[in-house]
C-alpha cells in the first residue's frame, strides 16, 4: 500500500513539476521582455528628461528677465507632457511670489504652476 501511494505521489508530483515548468519558462520569458522594455524605457526616460528640460529653459529664461525678478535665485522644473511647472528658490517678497507665477503661467504650454518658493530673510545685525 505504501508503495502504491508513494508511486501515486511520485507520478503527482512529476506532472506538477513539469507543469510548473512551463509557467516558471513563462515568468523567465515575461521578465527577459521587461529586461529588454526596461532597456528601451532606459531610453525614453533620457528623451523624457530632455524634453522637460527644453520645456523649462524658455520659462526660466523669461522669468530671469522679467523686471522684478532679475535678484531672485529661482529654478524651473517642468513637465513637457502635462505642462505643469513647478517653481523652486529664493524671493525677496511675496509680490515676486505672485509675479513669477504669474509669469511662468503665460508662457507657451504651460497648464498649472506650482510654487514652492521661499521668502529670503531680510537685513542682518
Amino acid at each position: 500500500m505504501k508503495l502504491r501511494q508513494f508511486v501515486l505521489g511520485s507520478g503527482l508530483a512529476a506532472v506538477m513539476a513539469f507543469s510548473c515548468t512551463q509557467v516558471f519558462a513563462a515568468d523567465a520569458a515575461a521578465s527577459d521582455a521587461t529586461a529588454t522594455t526596461g532597456t528601451q524605457a532606459g531610453a525614453t526616460k533620457k528623451s523624457i528628461r530632455a524634453a522637460n528640460r527644453a520645456f523649462s529653459r524658455p520659462i526660466q529664461k523669461t522669468i530671469s528677465k522679467t523686471k522684478g525678478l532679475e535678484d531672485t535665485s529661482i529654478t524651473v522644473f517642468g513637465n513637457a507632457k502635462t505642462g505643469q511647472v513647478t517653481l523652486a528658490g529664493q524671493v525677496s517678497s511675496e509680490d515676486q511670489d505672485r509675479l513669477a507665477v504669474d509669469t511662468a503661467k503665460q508662457a507657451h504650454g504651460v497648464t498649472s504652476v506650482v510654487s514652492k518658493l521661499t521668502l529670503r530673510q531680510q537685513g542682518g545685525g
